[in-house]
């Protein structure tokens, strides 16, 4: 039998509270909370979506620990990085500021 932490440690998988995307939460581990877009990406993809305010990440995942964000992507970061990555969630534009309704269609 293996080892669950009762809170989870790392990247959660849920939908975006304002538009509904599916994104990887992650609340401990890093000084800050993360929400990233699902979608794994190579280094150079990453990168190439990264802007001031939109970081990306290298996600590991462990059949053991779950999926995890580790460390920005920059400029150290290996760009042979075997390791998918992932970069911030950014609602699309025209999403209500506000979380949608619980069962809401929109």
């Amino acid at each position: 039998m293996t080892w669950k932490p009762s809170t989870p440690t790392g990247a959660v998988h849920q939908d975006c509270l304002r538009c509904g995307a599916p994104v990887l939460h992650q609340k401990h581990g890093l000084p800050f909370t993360v929400t990233a877009d699902a979608e794994r990406l190579t280094p150079a993809q990453a990168a190439a979506r990264t802007t001031r305010n939109r970081l990306a990440w290298c996600l590991r995942e462990s059949k053991w620990a779950g999926a995890r964000l580790v460390e920005v992507l920059g400029r150290l970061h290996n760009p042979a990085c075997p390791w998918p990555h992932v970069v911030d969630h950014e609602c699309p534009p025209g999403t209500p500021l506000t979380p949608k309704p619980e069962g809401a269609l929109w």
